[in-house]
């Protein structure tokens, strides 16, 4: 199994008033990826209510049966819009890929 999370931090310089409503828009963007591809066998996103500035803003965790899976998806025309489209969201992203 493969475990594959992203975790996403807001630019700074978007205002405090702007970031519950880019983040729902990322949280919209992504979570229907989970429901659209049958081969993802776990897949949860999340906006993340810790505000310390070290806390990321928003994950995406999600579990494929092995590495083709994940190449797959992430080659796949719903992954690239949904990347397309948050594009437009200023934001920094980390990645984790892992065994278990």
């Amino acid at each position: 199994m493969i475990k594959h999370i992203v975790f996403f931090k807001l630019s700074p310089e978007i205002p405090l008033e702007n970031r519950e409503v880019l983040l729902n828009r990322m949280k919209e963007i992504y979570s229907l990826l989970g429901e659209k591809l049958d081969y993802i066998k776990d897949y949860r996103t999340g906006i993340n209510f810790n505000m310390e500035a070290h806390a990321w803003d928003f994950v995406i965790d999600s579990v494929f049966l092995n590495r083709n899976d994940l190449k797959r998806y992430q080659d796949s025309d719903e992954h690239m819009e949904a990347i397309r489209k948050g594009s437009q969201i200023e934001k920094i992203k980390a990645v984790i890929d892992y065994e278990f």
